[in-house]
């Protein structure tokens, strides 16, 4: 173990510690210091000599402070959920029924789709001349197409 005499002489001399290594002034552990550490604590303390007489370690500094209160935990209270159970009234709705017919059984599907001037089956009055003659739905048809024929 080196003393702080031999420390401060090879300092002088070449910039360097002999091991390397500081004694802490209260526990006397050796702390390693070399380098530009060295150099900042050299800074920090204002000389060798100072470094060398007042250093203390981590440790012994975080034990000199007095330690923090442990924050107490609040208890959370849950919030009692008072649910009430209502009786909504849900109306009653007419389920759809669809219906599977085909066009020509039904006339009246027929006569709502030609009365806005479509017709019900293009494919047969393209295909016979742009005649509406023959045609399954000519009876319930009320396409502007029929009435140019």
């Amino acid at each position: 173990m080196t003393t702080d005499k031999d420390n401060l002489a090879s300092f002088k001399k070449t910039g360097e510690l002999v091991g390397k290594k500081i004694e802490c002034n209260s526990c006397s552990t050796l702390i390693t210091c070399f380098g530009s550490n060295l150099q900042g604590k050299v800074g920090k303390f204002g000389s060798i000599e100072n470094l060398l007489e007042s250093f203390v370690c981590r440790s012994c500094k975080s034990a000199s402070k007095p330690k923090k209160a442990p924050k107490e935990k609040k208890a959370r209270l849950k919030k009692q959920k008072q649910e009430e159970i209502k009786n909504y009234v849900i109306p009653q709705v007419k389920p759809f029924i669809p219906r599977d017919v085909f066009l020509k059984d039904a006339p009246d599907i027929i006569e709502g789709m030609t009365k806005s001037g479509i017709c019900a089956s293009p494919s047969y009055y393209l295909d016979h001349a742009k005649q509406c003659d023959g045609c399954t739905f000519f009876d319930n048809c009320y396409c502007a197409l029929k009435e140019a024929a």
